[in-house]
């Protein structure tokens, strides 16, 4: 029996997941579709061929080509006891509700955290209004704390919210970039510079270290409970 997990990111995400199952589950192919619309017509192609597919697709609120497809997924794929679906709003999201973000990205005595003190607060209200499913006038008093937000999604937020807090940092994720302080042993960042600091200068660990600590310490670890993982 093989095992796959399956995503519609091609970029970052798709980066992050293989990290992941490479850290913790290596015995799990992972592959993107591309697209949400090619996983989904992916999945509803598996047969009963003894293999296990554990589907990721986002499930963004806000977003109706999202919403669309998911509920496609969720159709076609019915009643196939070899597929599995996780769901969760997004991978930047599944960072964001990590718990000791904060912790790991400044270091106790970093400037840039108490400069950032109006972002940190802004992800712990982005977490709990995500998690919660709060309404749009709680949606709208939210965007008005992060500037330029008006008009994103929360997809879109969720992204600006992760680069804005970890920017200038080794954790710095943006379109094209996956910080590689979240993949990677400490400190195998390449690009660090003399004067970079973190909040894990001082209690190192390994890339499986951070990873189950990302799993277990954010909305991941229930997403993957409910489906065996």
């Amino acid at each position: 029996m093989s095992q796959y997990l399956w995503c519609e990111d091609s970029g970052l995400g798709y980066r992050f997941w293989c990290a992941l199952c490479e850290s913790l589950h290596p015995e799990i192919t992972v592959e993107s579709k591309g697209n949400n619309s090619r996983l989904r017509k992916a999945a509803e192609k598996i047969q009963d061929d003894g293999n296990q597919y554990f589907i990721l697709m986002d499930t963004s609120a806000d977003n109706p080509d999202v919403l669309r497809e998911n509920r496609k997924l969720q159709q076609d794929t019915a009643g196939k006891n070899n597929v599995h679906i996780i769901q969760i709003h997004s991978f930047e999201f599944a960072l964001l509700s990590f718990r000791q973000l904060e912790q790991w990205v400044f270091a106790e005595t970093d400037e840039l955290r108490d400069k950032r003190q109006g972002l940190i607060r802004a992800v712990a209200l982005f977490v709990k209004f995500v998690t919660d499913g709060g309404t749009g006038e709680e949606l709208s008093e939210l965007k008005a704390l992060i500037p330029d937000s008006s008009e994103h999604n929360t997809e879109q937020l969720a992204g600006k919210l992760l680069f804005e807090l970890t920017r200038n940092t080794g954790f710095e994720t943006d379109k094209g970039n996956l910080g590689k302080c979240f993949i990677v042993s400490c400190c195998d960042w390449t690009e660090r510079a003399a004067d970079d600091s973190c909040g894990l200068d001082h209690n190192r660990i390994s890339a499986e270290t951070k990873a189950r600590m990302i799993v277990d310490h954010s909305i991941l670890k229930d997403a993957f409970e409910r489906v065996g993982l």
